[in-house]
Order: structure tokens, then C-alpha cells, then sequence
């Protein structure tokens, strides 16, 4: 990437630090300088060898960079933009990583001279944990990451683009702003706020307390609903008319579905039921998320003190890393459960032989967390 021989974070969380990490290990050679409003990930950056320069004003970090990457919250975009305006060389390329695009191609408009090149950009990769020290070189590997032109951006632009997603690991999907939004409305944005609403169910039905009996079935329908509450409100509201449209169709075929049921329409219920499972089966597995799918293992365990503490400590006698544990409920007799969640399905086998070797028996491992269980009535 010789036409980029400085590139700017403007923002060192998750994704701006994932992106400067990314680029060390894969031998970028150019400089990478970060700024962060914090001031604190900035200077952890440079300490950490993530990035080469801390910038202490925005005036400093975008001064002669070839590239300038927006990797903060879209609410914060225009007072940014109003600041940096005036110290972004000439055909320098800014670009952002927000996961809506045509607010934000809108928004650029009214601040940025002509001759800068702007393409936004989404990488579609997260982590349910935030900030620089959750960054990884490897968090956009395999990942989709989109890439929105406007009617203004030059192919010279799209291309040099392309590239430095490549250059992270990432697979470039060159679409519309428009287009993208009405994309990530309906894989990313109405499937939040369905997660959302059913969460919300549990408490809006009252009565019988339901959260004590949710199972692997709940828990995967709704674990998108423990993202961020307050980056996902500025997105319902970024994304508005996507979201509108989304809902209308959403509730219509909610309608129509009371109406089968209503009407012991049980062949046509059936086939609503295959079709959707047709299409869940075909959506392509082991692609980043923005949290992503979690390896479980399940293990029966006396109902005695300290038997957390010897299930962690084998675990971390032998390096594992539990991503995530959640202690199940008591089960007859003296036994309990502990439900232990681990990144890949390598990790997961790994963990299991090490349990059983270590006296755990009584050990069993579950497909992927975005599988549901079975459940039966």
C-alpha cells in the first residue's frame, strides 16, 4: 500500500486498534498514528506497538495522512469533520467504519471540501467486549466488509479501497449507500430490535417469573439484545426509514401469522416453518459477528463450594480461555450444571478432553451457540 504512507485512527477502541494491529502484523510499512478524545488509548497505542504516533490534537493526527479512518460513534462525526476540515491535505481519502452510510454520506457533504475523497466503509465484524484492550489482529479475518462510494468517488479511490481491506484480512463488498442500508436493516438492525422485543416480553407479560426457565433457546435468540444500548439507539434513529420500512413488514407478517393461527392453518404453518429453516440453513457459518458464536461445553458438577473455582483453575492450568460461564440451574439430587463458552470449535474439543481428563466425567459439548437447542413441548 505505497499510496498510503500514513493512516490516521481517529478513534482507538475495538475496531480503529483491531485495524492499526491488523495492519503491524501483516507488514505495513508506513505510519500509523492514532488519536482518541480519551487520551489514555492513545497512549496505551504507542506503548503497545499498535500504533507508531500519539496525536494529541486532531489538527496533528490528520495532517499529511493519506488516509484518515473515522472509528468513533457516528454522534460524534460532525463535530469531528468541523475540526479536521482544514488540515486534510488535498485528495487525501477519509473514510469511516459506522454501520449506517447514507446519513453519513450526507453528513460529510455539508463539511468536507470536494477535493477529498470520501468512501465509507463498514467493516461487518465486533466483539461483545470494547475498547483498545479487546483489540485483535485477526478480527477482521474472513470478515465482510463494505464499501459505499458516493456519485463523487473516483475508481482510483474504490481500488486504493479494496486494498487496504484486503490488507486486513477482509473480503471488500462494493455496494450503494442506500443499498447497504437496506442490508444491514434486514440481517443486522430489525433482527436487534426483534431480539430486543422479546427480551422486553419477559417483563411486559408479567406474572410467573419466565427469566429463571430461559434456556440455550432464549439465549440465542436474544443474545444480540446485550449489545451496546447506546450506540444501537443512534442506529434505530441513523437508520430510520430502513427501520420504518422494516417494521411495516414485520408487522404484517406478524398479522398474517396470527391469522393462520386463528384459522388452524396447520399446512401453511408448516410451511412457513420449513421455508425459514431452508433459509437459516444456508446462512454461511464461521463469518465474524458483531458478537460472535460461542463453542459451548456443559459440565455436571456437584452442588458443593469451590467447584467454580476448580473448573477455572484447570482451565487456566492448561491456557484455555473461557470467553463465557454461566452457572445452570441445580439439576436432581447433589448435581448442578456449568455451561462454559469458548471461541472456536478447536478450543472447544480441547477443553472437553481436558475436562474429562481432569475428573469431569460427567462432560458434554453442544454445537455452536448460534444453533439452537432443541426444544420440545
Amino acid at each position: 500500500m505505497d499510496f498510503f504512507n500514513k493512516i490516521t485512527f481517529i478513534g482507538l477502541g475495538l475496531i480503529g486498534g483491531s485495524m492499526a494491529a491488523a495492519l503491524k502484523k501483516r507488514g505495513y510499512g508506513g505510519e500509523l498514528v492514532g488519536y482518541d478524545a480519551s487520551g489514555d488509548a492513545s497512549i496505551e497505542g504507542k506503548k503497545w506497538g499498535i500504533i507508531d504516533h500519539k496525536a494529541d490534537t486532531l489538527k496533528d493526527a490528520v495532517a499529511d495522512a493519506d488516509l484518515v479512518v473515522l472509528c468513533t460513534p457516528i454522534a460524534a462525526y460532525a463535530q469531528i469533520l468541523k475540526e479536521i476540515s482544514p488540515h486534510l491535505k488535498n485528495e487525501a481519502i477519509l473514510t469511516d467504519v459506522g454501520s449506517v452510510k447514507g446519513c453519513v454520506a450526507d453528513l460529510v457533504k455539508g463539511h468536507i471540501n470536494p477535493n477529498i475523497q470520501f468512501i465509507g466503509g463498514h467493516p461487518m465484524a465486533g466483539s461483545e467486549k470494547g475498547g483498545l484492550k479487546a483489540a485483535s489482529a485477526t478480527l477482521f479475518e474472513n470478515a465482510y466488509y463494505f464499501l459505499t462510494p458516493g456519485q463523487e468517488t473516483v475508481n482510483g479511490t474504490v481500488a486504493k479501497m479494496e486494498t487496504f481491506v484486503k490488507s486486513l484480512g477482509a473480503y471488500p463488498v462494493v455496494v450503494g449507500q442506500r443499498e447497504h442500508d437496506k442490508i444491514t436493516a434486514r440481517i443486522s438492525h430489525i433482527p436487534h430490535l426483534a431480539a430486543v422485543i422479546l427480551t422486553n416480553l419477559l417483563d411486559r407479560e408479567g406474572g410467573v417469573n419466565s427469566v429463571a426457565f430461559a434456556g440455550g433457546g432464549f439465549r440465542d435468540t436474544t443474545r444480540i439484545a446485550s449489545g451496546n444500548p447506546a450506540m444501537w439507539k443512534d442506529i434505530f434513529f441513523y437508520n430510520k426509514e430502513e427501520m420504518l420500512q422494516g417494521i411495516q413488514s414485520l408487522e404484517k407478517m406478524l398479522s398474517e401469522f396470527r391469522e393462520l393461527l386463528e384459522k388452524k392453518k396447520e399446512d401453511q404453518v408448516l410451511d412457513l416453518l420449513n421455508k425459514a429453516k431452508f433459509i437459516r440453513d444456508g446462512v454461511p457459518k464461521g463469518l465474524p459477528d458483531y458478537m460472535p458464536p460461542l463453542y459451548d461445553i456443559v459440565v455436571d458438577v456437584e452442588d458443593r463450594p469451590g467447584i467454580l473455582g476448580e473448573l477455572t483453575q484447570l482451565m487456566g492450568d492448561h491456557s484455555m480461555n473461557i470467553k463465557e460461564i454461566e452457572i445452570l440451574h441445580a439439576r436432581e439430587g447433589e448435581q448442578g450444571a456449568v455451561r462454559m463458552g469458548f471461541a472456536t470449535a478447536q478450543e472447544q474439543e480441547q477443553a472437553f478432553l481436558v475436562l474429562r481428563g481432569g475428573g469431569f466425567s460427567r462432560t458434554y459439548m453442544k454445537g455452536e451457540k448460534n444453533d439452537a437447542d432443541s426444544e420440545s413441548c
